[in-house]
């Protein structure tokens, strides 16, 4: 008896395999966005800390503008909580032959240290080892060469310019991959860097300080390990200041004594400078030789050399003192992690959006998944009522005559949850992070299987595989089996809605008649169909959703917001001649459509709740009148356009999200030594990527409390191509006045990175979705299709043509499809809105408009996945054996 029930079962299997791979493809999906989204955030993690462990990453970084003296080097290895320091230095350059800067790091040993991809480091002053980006432009053994902003080989704090590539590196400090910070050479943006000896720097004075703490527990981006650091931070931070106005005073009074000692040089020249005129006289008058005429012409050209480098001295240590008196002095700025290391912050909230992202999408995934299943296997243990009698009449016991669905179930959940785990295991995670990680280094990304989300998959898929089944079976064997044996009695057949309105069902043929009677009969495969439509429909309305709300960003912003090129930031405490070369260059510059005076000043501010300082570019406008020609503030709601006025600044949209503001509050902003500054919340305006506050002059005299100067050039450009920007920011960056260039598409590159990488999950979520639509379609008509064999028969002998039966079932279908489609788009509008407020970085905003071609694109898949599963289902329907059919009721 056991092998015949063996045989039945097998059988099971193989005349019901549509039914058997439809629950494990419907399972796996569900198991792969669940598994995938919930491991990849954590992922992310583990892969950069460990990356950041095996390069001992600093915690914090002290910077000087000057140089770290070595009593201030002393009292940064005092500060608190300090347990490893490790001082280097770096110098900015231009690669020979362009105009990209490069920044050159000196080698380091203890923190922050390099990751060798290829070759070696630097052992000897003319070796540099590259970017590991730059290995399509070098290989090793090429000469490297840099250049100043003039194109000179001649680098001020550099002894060489002329290198031999010996490897490429990837460095934990400069994790993104371009746009690195801003600098005074090239267009006045680092594009890459590159590792030498600390010997090839002509002044053994470091300018960085790397700094580990003792204090610190957990990883990376976890709370206890973020908090931690940046408290130390501002903790050093006044400490640091107050060294900084020491060694203010000190560099001024060395400078004093440079001054005068320069003063004594230049008067003693002065004096030789005289007595050789009266010799040279003298040899004149008295017709000395040629060769005393000669020496003594050599000893004047030598001393007019020295006095002239005496007078270049004077004029640097003069420009050196104003900067000192009339600026902030000796500038030391800590920073954590999170903002002097490039991308770092970025990386770490992309992890959490994806955790964001784990608590929503995948439930709809995986609630369409099972609701379809518990369908599909409660249907199953109906069908096989008559079976259930009859095995029980035999002697089988209750067990034996459920086996099937546990066999049936238990493979079924496990084939689909193993599968799904696997590839949501490694394939989602993977393209996930070459979305996110489109901007930034992590090497070597780690995929680790999730134990605990492994095993809900499993067990959810399981259950929902067997429990439905088993329980229906259950329940039907509490019947006598000959009461199974005989099929179960039609439900008693009722008037629908439609019947009672005679004006409206009288115009109906019979064929429409009869789907209304069908749809209202079977209640709950109805509800089904349009909750499994409605379902996949909103997954691809936001897939689609997603790639409309990226697409548009970059030409709305450079189009109708952002209508200036670059703006051009020189020292306002230079010399007045340098500061007029300065604007010289600017008046005679080639391709300027318009230009205008500003304040700029890189501000930072960070939001309540958390430790990431968030950064803005604070400008204010000479003339607030024109101002609306460089950039077009308007309200995000209401469009109007806003004014600069005289008690409050402007902010964008979504620094204003991040920090709560709204119109009338203050927010807090704080310099680069800390110093902090409230400011009122006059109006928040439209802006898609980047944190910008404006404000008039008179306003800033207001919050400030000083007076307010110019010390930067906004200009618009004819030619707005990046090659021309690059070549006006180098232009102004060869003046000596020159402190950096910032182009207005600075984060373009940066969001056309995201973007392509979002396009791949987009793909993903679409090919995902279509996959689900699909299935679900085909097991529910499946479905429909195979408990209504009988019924088929019927009007295929009563005459009906093979398109009018297929129609018969297909009109049902086609009409539940399209109200799951409409009811789709609703849900999809919601989930858009909620997922494109999770998925951008916190920099950047998106437009939530979705595009008639995505509601098209969305609604003609599901249409055609529908004619396609009707299709398969005709073949079914044509090779129906109707006298089998008819007989299996009597």
């Amino acid at each position: 008896m056991k092998s015949i029930l063996n045989h039945n079962i097998n059988r099971e299997f193989k005349f019901s395999i549509g039914r058997f791979i439809s629950i494990i493809i419907l399972l796996a999906l569900g198991t792969f966005v669940l598994v995938g989204l919930k491991v990849t955030g954590f992922d992310m993690r583990q892969s950069a800390n460990n990356y950041y462990a095996q390069q001992h990453l600093a915690d914090a970084q002290v910077t000087s503008n000057t140089g770290i003296s070595h009593a201030d080097q002393e009292a940064i290895r005092n500060l608190s909580h300090v347990k490893t320091v490790e001082f280097t230095t770096y110098r900015d350059a231009v690669i020979k032959g362009g105009h990209d800067a490069i920044r050159l790091q000196a080698k380091t040993k203890k923190l922050s240290t390099n990751a060798v991809v290829k070759g070696r480091l630097p052992e000897k002053n003319n070796e540099i080892a590259l970017s590991n980006s730059e290995r399509h432009h070098y290989k090793i053994g090429d000469t490297f060469k840099v250049v100043d902003n003039n194109g000179k080989s001649s680098v001020t704090g550099l002894q060489n310019t002329r290198f031999t590539v010996v490897g490429f590196v990837n460095s934990s400090v400069n994790l993104q991959k371009n746009k690195l910070g801003s600098t005074t050479a090239g267009t006045g943006q680092i594009a890459t860097f590159a590792v030498v000896n600390k010997d090839v720097f002509s002044s053994a004075t470091p300018t960085l300080a790397e700094i580990t703490y003792d204090n610190t527990s957990g990883p990376a981006y976890s709370e206890k390990f973020e908090n931690q650091v940046q408290k130390n931070v501002d903790q050093a931070q006044s400490k640091l200041n107050t060294m900084a106005k020491s060694a203010t005073t000190k560099t001024l009074n060395r400078l004093n004594v440079q001054s005068r000692q320069i003063k004594t040089a230049q008067s003693r020249l002065t004096y030789q400078m005289t007595t050789l005129k009266g010799e040279l006289a003298e040899l004149k008058t008295s017709n000395g030789t040629g060769q005393q005429r000669t020496k003594l012409k050599q000893t004047q050209r030598k001393l007019a050399a020295e006095q002239q480098k005496l007078a270049t001295e004077a004029t640097t240590i003069s420009t050196a003192k104003r900067q000192l008196t009339s600026g902030s002095g000796v500038v030391y700025q800590i920073q954590s992690r999170n903002d002097f290391v490039a991308g770092y912050n970025q990386f770490g909230e992309d992890a959490d959006r994806i955790d964001s992202l784990s608590n929503s999408f995948p439930i709809i995934f995986f609630a369409v998944a099972i609701l379809v299943t518990l369908t599909t296997m409660s249907r199953m243990a109906e069908q096989k009522r008559i079976e259930l009698g009859t095995l029980r009449a035999l002697g089988y016991t209750k067990y034996d005559a459920m086996k099937v669905f546990l066999l049936y179930g238990v493979l079924a959940g496990l084939i689909g949850s193993i599968i799904g785990s696997i590839f949501g295991t490694s394939f989602l995670p993977t393209k996930i992070f070459e979305a996110y990680a489109a901007n930034v280094i992590i090497p070597n990304f780690e995929t680790s299987p999730s134990t605990l989300w492994i095993a809900i998959s499993v067990v959810i898929s399981i259950l929902v595989a067997t429990l439905p089944a088993l329980v229906v079976a259950a329940r039907s064997l509490r019947e006598v089996p000959a009461t199974l044996m005989l099929p179960k009695p039609p439900k008693k057949g009722t008037k629908v809605l439609l019947e009672r309105l005679p004006f409206i069902w009288n115009h109906f043929s019979f064929n429409y008649k009869v789907t209304v009677r069908n749809l209202a009969r079977y209640k709950s495969r109805m509800f089904m169909t349009i909750i499994g439509v409605l379902g996949c429909t909103a997954l691809l309305v936001t897939g689609f959703g997603i790639r409309d709300s990226l697409t548009g960003l970059v030409s709305s912003q450079y189009q109708n917001i952002v209508h200036y090129d670059l703006i051009g930031v020189y020292n306002s405490q230079a010399s007045s001649q340098s500061i007029s070369d300065y604007k010289k260059v600017v008046d005679h510059l080639d391709g300027v459509k318009s230009k205008t005076n500003v304040y700029y000043e890189s501000m930072t501010t960070r939001p309540k709740g958390t430790d990431t300082n968030q950064s803005i570019s604070m400008i204010v406008p000479q003339n607030t009148a024109q101002f609306g020609t460089y950039v077009t503030l308007q309200n995000p709601t209401t469009k109007a356009k806003l004014r600069l006025g005289n008690n409050g600044a402007i902010v964008t949209e979504k620094l204003a999200k991040l920090t709560g503001v709204h119109q009338g509050d203050y927010l807090t902003i704080e310099n680069v030594t800390g110093d902090k500054t409230r400011v009122k919340i006059a109006g928040i305006s439209k802006m898609y990527a980047g944190h910008n506050l404006y404000m008039s002059s008179t306003y800033y005299r207001k919050a400030f409390g000083e007076a307010y100067a110019t010390n930067a050039v906004m200009l618009r450009l004819k030619d707005r191509s990046s090659s021309n920007s690059d070549r006006v920011s180098s232009q102004l960056n060869q003046q000596k006045a020159a402190l950096t260039t910032i182009q207005s598409d600075d984060v373009k590159t940066m969001i056309n990175n995201i973007l392509h990488g979002l396009n791949n999950l987009v793909l993903i979520i679409t090919i995902a979705a279509s996959a689900l639509a699909f299935v679900v379609l085909f097991t529910l008509t499946n479905i429909n299709v195979s408990e209504r064999i009988r019924e088929l028969s019927t009007i295929k002998v009563l005459g009906f043509y093979p398109f009018e039966v297929i129609m018969y079932v297909y009109r049902e279908t086609l009409f539940l499809t399209l109200i799951g489609i409409l009811t789709g788009y609703v849900g999809g509008a919601w989930l858009h809105q909620y997922i494109m407020q999770t998925l951008p970085p916190a920099t950047a905003m998106v437009d939530m408009t979705l595009r008639w071609t995505n509601i098209g694109i969305s609604g003609g898949l599901t249409l055609l996945f529908s004619i396609l599963v009707m299709a398969m289902m005709a073949r079914k329907i044509s090779q129906i054996d109707m006298l089998e059919a008819l007989k299996s009721v009597d």
